[in-house]
């Protein structure tokens, strides 16, 4: 009985020896950095593009608008009832989901094509509308449609906004997509 006692301690001390050799040689070959390096991604499909840039709506420009627009008195437009004065939001954006981009992954280029720009056009405050003269008789309904209508007429007007909302937009979409584009080494070009 001794002798088999002997044999096992024997054994469990060679073994607990091995076990803490090779807790000691995983140690040192991870603080050494070779069990740990970390691996590159590839980009195989756009999805990570897609999602880098997961919302519906983009908003690149923002511009405040005081305008004055005709109210008139028949839907064909001949005869002004009255003026309005208004202050009005304007913001330019995109929908992303028409945002497009091709990934060559020979060339490590993606070629992306900006979308319409889309404006949205919102009365600040409709109490603060003033009419022109002031006693007109004017459903604010109608009011309101009529310089909602006027605002976004003017901004389609603007280059100015138009042109900021494209830069934006480019700027927008180049700092979403840097960290990803970047480490895989692709560039982004713009259509």
């Amino acid at each position: 009985m001794k002798r088999c006692k002997d044999f096992i301690s024997k054994h469990s001390f060679v073994l607990v020896l091995i076990i803490c050799i090779i807790a000691i040689v995983l140690t040192c070959l991870f603080h050494l950095g070779i069990l740990n390096k970390p691996r590159r991604a590839n980009i195989s499909t756009s999805s990570l593009l897609t999602d880098a840039i997961d919302i519906a709506e983009l908003s690149t420009a923002e511009f405040k608008y005081i305008g004055i627009a005709d109210i008139y008195t028949d839907e064909s437009r001949t005869n002004v009832h009255c003026r309005a004065c208004y202050s009005a939001t304007v913001k330019a954006g995109i929908n992303v989901a028409a945002f497009k981009y091709d990934i060559d992954p020979e060339t490590k280029i993606v070629t992306a094509s900006l979308p319409e720009i889309i404006l949205k056009v919102s009365i600040i405050d409709a109490q603060s509308i003033a009419l022109l003269p002031s006693d007109s008789d004017v459903e604010l309904a109608v009011l309101l449609k009529y310089c909602l209508e006027d605002a976004e007429s003017e901004a389609w007007k603007s280059e100015e906004l138009i042109n900021t909302a494209r830069e934006n937009l480019k700027s927008t979409i180049e700092g979403l997509w840097y960290p990803i584009l970047h480490s895989q080494g692709y560039t982004l070009k713009w259509e």
